[in-house]
């Protein structure tokens, strides 16, 4: 109960405010409204290949669950990439310097990014494949 309710309720035990007035004051505040349920957030960003060749025994099947919470962690992985590297990339376009990925897991975390990154299907129903990147 927060604080504002408890003096309310002391004001009814010491005949200040009647039982009604002190109903309609906790009323007034919003406290004996239904506590909002926090929003699922997403956790894993997916990788699902699955490919298809009914000549073929072993079919391929990746499944890859990464957890947000871990990707987040290994932002700082980025550190570590040589600046050779680095330069290389920003010749062809590429400035990982500019790109905030802690922000952009923040994004899917919250839902704000919530359609397929990557979904390819190749091939027909009998041989082919099909790649999907997405987070849940």
């Amino acid at each position: 109960m927060n604080e504002e309710v408890l003096k309310v309720l002391e004001m009814v035990r010491q005949g200040k405010i009647s039982a009604e007035e002190g109903e309609k004051l906790i009323s007034a505040m919003g406290a004996d409204a239904p506590a909002k349920k926090p929003e699922k957030k997403n956790s894993m960003l997916r990788v699902r290949v699955d490919v298809n060749d009914p000549e073929k025994k072993e079919q391929a099947c990746v499944n890859v669950n990464v957890p947000l919470v871990l990707a987040k962690k290994a932002v700082g992985l980025m550190t570590f990439i040589p600046k050779d590297t680095k330069n290389e990339l920003k010749e062809k376009g590429i400035n990982l310097d500019d790109i905030n990925l802690k922000e952009l897991i923040e994004l899917f975390e919250d839902g704000e990014i919530d359609e397929e990154l990557v979904n390819v299907d190749v091939g027909d129903g009998v041989q082919g494949a099909k790649v999907r990147v997405y987070v849940d």
